[in-house]
C-alpha cells in the first residue's frame, strides 16, 4: 500500500467519524456539548491515567540552553545545546538543537545522515491540545503515543534512537457522541499507520454511568518491508541467540507482507465523584496470521488529596494464545523490528511466532505529590510464559522552590527473572538527569542515557540498531518565563 493509498485511507475513517457525531448533534447545537444534554459520565471531571498524572499537562514558556561533555561509546564530543518550549493558549512548540563536536573539530556526522529531515528534526514538536482533550494534534517527536487503552500500541516512541528519529503527527477529536484517535510513525514513510474511531451510543440518555459507555475499534498497520520477517522453518535457524532470540537466516527467511492488528474495545464508567473515578474496560485484539488477546480491567483515578496528593492506577488480566503479545508497539519497536546481525537476524515478527499463550497480569501506577514529585510504574507478569515480563518505570522531582533536579525514564522488555531487572541491554532504553541549582536559572547536572544508534549499510540503509551508552556532564541556563 502506498503512502498517498494509507493517507486516503486515514483521512476517509476520520471524515465516517466527523460525520457521523455531527448527524447526531441536533441542528443549533455544538456538537461538543449540547446546551441542553442530561449530566452523564462523559461530562464530569475527566479521567487522567496513570501516564498522563505522571507527565503533567501543564504548559508554559521555558528556556533551555546549555554546554557539556559527552561521552558516546567512550568517545568524547564537546556538546552545544538549544531547548526552548513555548506556549501561546493551546498552541506549543518544542525546539531541539544539539551541535556536538569531535577533538578534531568536527560535528558528529550521525547527528546529520539523514539529509533534509535531519534539519526539520530540529523542530522536537509542534502541538494543539493534548491527548485526551477534546481537540488534540502532534507534530515531531512521539514519546508516549497510545491508542485506547493500550493493548495494541502503548507509550510507542518514534525517537528511540537519537541518530534515527522520526517525524510524526498524532490527531485526535472527540465530538461527545463520537471521535477518534489517529497516529502515523513516520511522515516520510507512512511505515505505522494507526486508527481508533470510538462512539458513546448512550450519551444522551439520561442514564448516568451507562451514559458514558465507550465502544472503540482500532486498527494499526506496519507497512515496513522487514515487519512480518520470519524464520520459515527449522532449516533456516542458524543455531546463534542473543538475549534468548533465534537468529535465522535472512537469505532464506520468508516475508509475509505487512503486520495488521485489528481490536475491539469498550469502557464502563462505575464511578464518577468529585475526588473518584473508576472504569471498567474490555479489549480483544488479534494479529493477522498470529494470534488473538483478551484483557479485562479497571482503573481509577483519585484527585487533589487535601490539595496534595493525585493518584492513578489500572489493574488488567490478561489471556492469550500463542503467537501474541500485548502492546505489540511498545517505546522500542522500531529498533525490535528488524535488526541484522552477521549474515543473519532477528526480528519482532519472529518473536511473536514462537511466542506461546497463557495468562498474566498487568498493572501501572501513577501519582503526584504537590506537583513536585511525580512518579510511574508499570509491569506486566505472564504466569508461564518465560520471558514475558515488561517493567516501566519514571521519576521527576523539580520545583522552582528546590535546588535540586531529578529525571529518571527507564523501559525494559522481554524480562526473565527479576534479577535482570536493571540490566541494560538491546532491551532496555533509559536516561537518568540528577542536578543542582546554585541560582534558580543555573544548573549543573551529569546525564546517563542508554538508547540506540542505527546500523548502516550501503545508500545509508538502516539494517538494525545497538545499543548506545552516553553520559554529558553539563552546566545549563534555564528560565521559565
Amino acid at each position: 500500500m502506498t503512502r498517498l493509498a494509507r493517507l486516503c485511507v486515514i483521512v476517509f475513517l476520520t471524515h465516517i467519524c466527523a460525520s457521523t457525531a455531527t448527524a447526531q448533534t441536533p441542528p443549533g447545537q455544538s456538537a461538543q456539548m449540547p446546551q441542553d444534554a442530561p449530566p452523564s459520565a462523559s461530562s464530569m471531571l475527566p479521567f487522567q491515567d496513570a501516564y498522563s498524572v505522571y507527565r503533567n499537562l501543564e504548559s508554559g514558556n521555558f528556556f533551555w540552553g546549555g554546554l557539556g561533555i559527552t561521552y558516546f561509546n567512550n568517545q568524547l564530543f564537546y556538546t552545544v545545546s538549544l531547548a526552548p518550549e513555548l506556549a501561546f493558549g493551546q498552541f506549543g512548540i518544542g525546539i531541539d538543537l544539539n551541535l556536538r563536536i569531535s577533538q578534531s573539530g568536527q560535528l558528529r556526522q550521525e547527528d546529520w545522515n539523514d539529509g533534509i529531515s535531519s534539519y526539520l528534526r530540529l523542530i522536537r514538536y509542534a502541538r494543539y491540545g493534548f491527548k485526551q482533550e477534546p481537540l488534540y494534534a502532534r507534530y515531531g517527536q512521539l514519546d508516549a503515543a497510545r491508542l485506547g487503552h493500550g493493548s495494541i500500541m502503548f507509550l510507542y516512541r518514534n525517537n528511540g534512537s537519537y541518530d534515527a528519529r522520526r517525524v510524526g503527527f498524532e490527531f485526535d477529536m472527540d465530538f461527545g457522541d463520537a471521535g477518534f484517535e489517529t497516529i502515523v510513525s513516520d511522515l516520510s514513510t507512512f511505515n505505522i499507520v494507526g486508527i481508533r474511531p470510538f462512539v458513546r451510543p448512550l450519551r444522551n440518555s439520561g442514564l448516568f454511568l451507562l451514559s458514558g459507555l465507550e465502544i472503540g475499534a482500532t486498527f494499526v498497520g506496519d507497512f515496513d518491508s522487514n515487519s512480518n520477517l520470519q524464520a520459515g522453518s527449522e532449516a533456516t535457524l542458524t543455531g546463534r541467540t542473543e538475549n534468548g532470540q533465534a537468529i535465522f537466516d535472512l537469505d532464506a527467511a520468508t516475508r509475509r507482507g505487512s503486520f495488521l492488528a485489528f481490536g475491539i474495545d469498550a469502557g464502563l464508567p462505575i464511578v464518577r465523584l468529585p475526588m473518584i473515578n473508576s472504569d471498567l474496560y474490555l479489549d480483544g485484539v488479534g494479529y493477522v496470521g498470529y494470534g488473538v488477546g483478551v484483557a479485562a480491567g479497571i482503573s481509577a483515578n483519585i484527585q487533589a488529596i487535601l490539595n496534595v496528593l493525585v493518584v492513578s492506577a489500572k489493574l488488567e488480566q490478561r489471556l492469550f494464545t500463542d503467537r501474541f503479545q500485548f502492546a505489540y508497539f511498545d517505546a522500542i519497536y522500531e529498533q525490535d523490528r528488524f535488526r541484522a546481525i552477521g549474515g543473519g537476524a532477528i526480528t519482532r515478527a519472529n518473536e511473536l511466532a514462537n511466542t506461546k499463550g497463557g495468562a498474566g497480569v498487568y498493572g501501572e501506577l501513577g501519582g503526584s505529590i504537590l506537583g513536585i514529585i511525580r512518579l510511574y510504574g508499570s509491569y506486566q507478569r505472564l504466569y508461564a510464559t518465560p520471558r514475558a515480563g515488561q517493567l516501566h518505570l519514571a521519576a521527576r522531582l523539580q520545583s522552582n522552590d528546590l535546588p535540586v533536579l531529578l529525571r529518571a525514564d527507564y523501559f525494559k522488555r522481554d524480562l526473565g527473572v527479576e534479577t535482570d531487572l536493571f540490566t541494560v541491554d538491546d532491551r532496555s532504553l533509559g536516561q537518568a538527569e540528577f542536578g543542582y541549582l546554585p541560582y534558580p536559572y543555573l544548573l549543573v547536572s551529569v546525564l546517563y542515557q542508554w538508547s540506540f544508534t542505527p546500523v548502516r549499510g550501503e545508500n545509508n540503509t538502516i539494517l538494525g540498531y545497538r545499543p548506545l551508552e552516553r553520559i554529558e556532564p553539563r552546566v545549563s541556563l534555564n528560565v521559565r518565563f
